[in-house]
């Protein structure tokens, strides 16, 4: 039985994401069985760590033997919500020349993009390859997401029109919010935030690799544990 917990820190999140991923390989490779340690050697995360997170949500595993892929997978399916489908509006800026495709592939199970709004307004009616989905002017960003009950907003958009851009979308009624611009925004309590940002993750590997830590800690975790 999966027990709700609120105090599930979003590291342990993150990395409920990574196992999921992995166990997928996993089973296409025909694993069946498997311990924690060998899942740690797969994502470079501790085992204690691994036997913790999953501690958080039930038991899964049993001693001696370890844990089932199959259903380990769709535990965790469940426990992230990829079991529902979220229609998602992606936000961006000058799309047919910077591409959706890379956004599309970061997307779990459960997700597709229902929405397309480019601040490009000369870009409207632009038909995205592979989509079947028509690019709409900023104007109607509100509008399509009452209309198509869009839940969740992806945004990557010039830092100027980060923040204008959520404020819409959470005017609209917009449940979370996956933001890839290079600054933070600020949203409402009642609404879920990722904050994405790009330059501080390579930022670290730039600092880790000019101090010399990459080569000290080179299967580190410490970015997600």
């Amino acid at each position: 039985m999966v027990k709700a917990r609120e105090d599930v820190s979003k590291l342990t999140v993150g990395r409920m994401a990574v196992y999921y991923n992995t166990l997928k390989k996993m089973k296409d490779e025909g694993e069946v069985l498997f311990a924690s340690n060998k899942l740690s050697k797969r994502t470079g995360i501790a085992s204690s760590v691994i036997r913790r997170d999953l501690a958080y949500f039930g038991g899964f595993g049993t001693k001696g033997v370890g844990y089932e892929v199959d259903y380990l997978l769709s535990w965790i399916g469940h426990i992230m919500g990829y079991n529902t489908v979220w229609r998602a509006m992606f936000v961006g800026n000058d799309i047919p020349t910077t591409g959706i495709g890379n956004y599309r592939e970061l997307l779990p199970p459960g997700f597709e993009f229902a929405a397309i709004v480019d601040l490009d307004k000369r870009n409207g009616g632009y038909k995205v390859p592979g989509m079947q989905l028509t690019i709409n002017p900023p104007a109607s960003l509100e509008k399509l997401i009452r209309s198509h009950h869009i839940s969740i907003g992806v945004i990557a958009v010039p830092y100027k029109q980060a923040q204008k851009v959520v404020n819409s979308m959470v005017k609209a009624g917009i449940k979370g919010i996956a933001n890839f611009s290079a600054v933070s925004v600020c949203v409402p309590e009642h609404i879920s935030l990722s904050q994405m940002n790009v330059t501080s993750c390579l930022s670290q590997l730039s600092y880790s690799l000019s101090t010399g830590l990459a080569e000290k800690y080179p299967c580190s975790t410490k970015n997600i544990i």
